[in-house]
């Protein structure tokens, strides 16, 4: 963690066959689709955009002998982009696609994420390495995104290198957001990631509208990331909004 966090973690999930893609994106496209407290950080001149696809497994609380009801294990798909605030490094997240109506409604009224409701699934082809994975949103009032991706990895896992692009890009231990009038800090810590190279295929409709479609239509930088245990921190409120 680049900041030690307030409090003791309160809970405890594991990540599994993340599939990590990223496109750089100009920053005039993308400034204005980020709150203005938040600054916009760049990695030689570009803003990126990210597509994180993997099973939230294994979900407890601390001091919990065993999972949490409902919400042991779910799929998630994040679309996010990275910030600083207060100088900072962290991630902003423009949405939120999970296939469990409890980790939805906790998350949307509990912390203002924009956690949206999809049918989800994950099918796992070990013999090949691949995971294929398909997505499509079916939150009331919200566009019906789809995304579909055929994975798998093609390299031996390595830590990124201090300074590099994936580096900038992964080791990241926070997220921001906004609730009301506050700006929220929410404290993760994790080991350092173990990534390999990957290869996917890729179809998505709708699940990042904001954009024109030619800044994800090139091929991303594309990882994979088997697994990785995760502590979440209680949200710190570090800022507030002057209206």
């Amino acid at each position: 963690m680049t900041e030690r966090a307030k409090w003791p973690w309160v809970a405890e999930q594991r990540w599994e066959d993340l599939l990590f893609m990223h496109w750089p994106v100009p920053y005039e496209a993308l400034r204005p689709h980020v709150p203005e407290p938040f600054e916009l950080e760049t990695f030689n001149g570009d803003a990126w955009i990210s597509i994180v696809p993997f099973l939230g497994n294994k979900n407890r609380f601390r001091g919990m002998p065993g999972v949490l009801p409902l919400v042991s294990s779910f799929l998630e798909l994040n679309v996010r982009t990275y910030i600083r605030y207060k100088g900072e490094p962290g991630v902003y997240f423009f949405s939120f696609d999970a296939d469990s109506n409890a980790a939805v409604a906790g998350a949307r009224t509990v912390f203002s994420l924009p956690y949206m409701k999809a049918k989800m699934s994950m099918r796992r082809n070990r013999k090949e390495k691949e995971v294929v994975f398909h997505s499509q949103r079916i939150q009331k009032d919200e566009p019906s995104a789809r995304f579909f991706a055929r994975y798998r990895p093609t390299s031996q896992t390595s830590r990124a290198r201090v300074g590099s692009l994936t580096h900038w890009l992964a080791e990241r231990y926070c997220l921001f957001n906004i609730k009301g009038d506050k700006v929220l800090k929410g404290p993760i810590n994790h080991s350092p990631w173990e990534l390999q190279e990957a290869e996917a295929e890729v179809e998505m409709d709708d699940l990042v509208p904001f954009l024109s479609k030619q800044y994800l239509s090139e091929s991303p930088l594309v990882h994979y990331a088997k697994s990785k245990k995760v502590h979440y921190y209680p949200f710190e409120t570090v800022g507030e909004i002057q209206k």
